[in-house]
């Protein structure tokens, strides 16, 4: 497993030589991306200063942990790599022997231990994670942890090195920090506070100019195996230059060991926040109801169709079910009927093609193109039965987008229009249906975005995600403290969001006195 890479201002000659020799998909078959060499020299010279004289980097690549040490004979460096392209590109680029490194699967290799490491392991998610149960069951049996089907390498590395890590050894690891907030992620936050080694996480939310083609965020952890830290500092730096002095400024919050909870999000800790959000008058999201993804086709070309295809082909009605196809279709906050028929004169493509067994003739001959164009060959046609089957949703009353830059869309969706993956579609029970309008309310509310955002995944360039599972495990008020809002109250902000777009000034103020914002 190799690095990911990184195209820098500091990238060297071998880096970009290297991208143009081997091509995109050898690069994703191996995760490639390489660490900032600024990164690289901060990252060795912290886990040497405990005095350690032997490094052991997992994941080679064209090995920016090796020169910083490279011409120090005290240092006794070592290092795997799994692909031998880029290990013989290094080679020959540098002129030096690769004896130092073992040609291996990192993963699948075990029975070491290592006084210090540094890594900057291959980022793929679990889905192109090929490898993974032959990984777990190595995990299983040498460790005794069972890792969650959604880990991704990266993780995997991490959990890795920490299991080698001799007692008085330090570790450094710069990677995705999505798992901060994530399910698959208590496992490791697990691992990473349950000695009190965890010395600190530096987010680099200079991530454009050290990783320009990376969506994920990403930062450094600093794991002291040698030392007790009563509590974990939160860093967040702007610049690559920061790094230089990062232990002289104060972090952005320092939390007790006692009170960091694997099962909790910790992504928040790198904002800067001068409050202290109140849950005594919240409750589970699921009190009232779930979120659900969205319909996913597998081509949306194929079953995605305008109002004039649909005519074209002669396709039943009965076959094409309203639908918000593209999150850019929806610009209000409230989405009437009104709005769809608008959608539909404009002939945008808000139709899913939607057909049982006994389907018309003219869907048949439609089924018949789409499969000449390959459609039923996809990834996720070719394992359903039959392959142009979607998805059953009803209608949501209440969408949160998935993606979101400066604030999540919320809508409140009065049309019998079904929705795909861009967005999140939320189903009420007995109790949410009374209380469908007060929640949205409180999702598009300033201090309900506050509290809603704390669940959130954060990514590279501002960018938030929103899993099912992360708005559902969101808090939010109860039936108690809704029902301190009188029925006119409600209906006039519905009515003034839907004539201005934006949340009357006595909503936040509820809201806000409610949570303590």
């Amino acid at each position: 497993m190799t690095k990911r890479f990184f195209l820098t201002k500091s990238s060297t000659p071998e880096s970009y030589a290297y991208l143009q020799k081997v091509g995109e998909q050898h690069r994703k078959q191996f995760g490639q991306f390489f660490t900032h060499q600024d990164v690289a020299n901060f990252m060795v010279a912290w886990v040497l200063g405990s005095g350690h004289t032997s490094l052991y980097d997992p994941g080679f690549g064209l090995g920016a942990f090796y020169a910083p040490v490279s011409n120090d004979r005290r240092v006794d460096f070592s290092a795997s790599e799994i692909d031998p392209v880029v290990l013989g590109f290094w080679e020959q680029s540098t002129g030096r022997d690769d004896s130092f490194v073992t040609k291996e699967d990192y993963l699948l290799s075990w029975g070491k231990r290592h006084t210090a490491i540094v890594c900057n392991p291959p980022y793929m998610r679990f889905q192109k994670f090929l490898n993974r149960d032959a990984v777990f069951c190595a995990f299983a049996e040498n460790t005794g942890l069972r890792l969650s089907g959604y880990t991704n390498i990266a993780s995997a590395f991490l959990l890795k090195s920490l299991t080698e890590l001799d007692d008085n050894g330090r570790l450094a690891y710069i990677m995705p920090l999505e798992f901060l907030n994530t399910g698959y992620g208590k496992l490791v936050k697990s691992k990473l506070i349950e000695s009190g080694h965890l010395a600190a996480i530096i987010e680099l939310d200079c991530e454009r100019d050290i990783f320009p083609d990376a969506i994920t965020s990403a930062g450094i952890i600093l794991y002291d195996a040698s030392a007790y830290y009563p509590a974990v500092d939160f860093y967040s730096l702007a610049s690559i230059d920061s790094l230089s002095d990062v232990f002289n400024r104060p972090p952005v919050t320092r939390v007790p060991l006692a009170e960091l909870s694997p099962g909790s999000k910790w992504l928040p800790y790198f904002a800067a926040i001068d409050y202290q959000v109140s849950f005594d008058n919240l409750i589970s999201l699921p009190r009232y109801g779930r979120f659900s993804r969205g319909i996913a086709t597998g081509a949306n070309e194929f079953f995605t169709l305008r109002p004039s295809t649909a005519q074209r082909m002669r396709l039943d009605h009965s076959e094409c079910l309203p639908c918000l196809t593209r999150s850019s279709q929806v610009q209000q906050a409230i989405f009437s009927p009104a709005d769809y028929d608008r959608l539909m004169q404009r002939d945008a493509p808000v139709l899913l093609f939607s057909v049982g067994p006994n389907h018309s003739s003219a869907a048949e001959e439609y089924i018949r193109l789409g499969e000449s164009n390959g459609y039923h060959q996809r990834f996720l046609t070719r394992n359903r039965v039959p392959w142009y089957r979607t998805e059953i949703r009803r209608p949501a009353p209440l969408l949160i987008g998935v993606f979101s830059r400066g604030g999540y869309k919320v809508v409140r969706n009065t049309s019998n229009a079904v929705n795909l993956t861009c967005f999140h579609g939320f189903q009420p029970n007995c109790c949410g249906q009374h209380y469908l309008d007060h929640l949205f309310l409180y999702f598009a509310s300033r201090p309900g975005r506050t509290v809603m955002s704390l669940s959130a995944r954060k990514y590279g360039a501002a960018l938030a995600k929103f899993e099912p599972n992360d708005l559902n495990s969101a808090y939010v008020p109860g039936p108690d403290a809704f029902d301190k809002l009188r029925p006119a109250e409600v209906k006039r902000a519905i009515s003034y969001i839907k004539e201005t777009g934006c949340v009357p000034d006595y909503i936040d103020a509820f809201f806000g006195e409610l949570v303590n914002l």
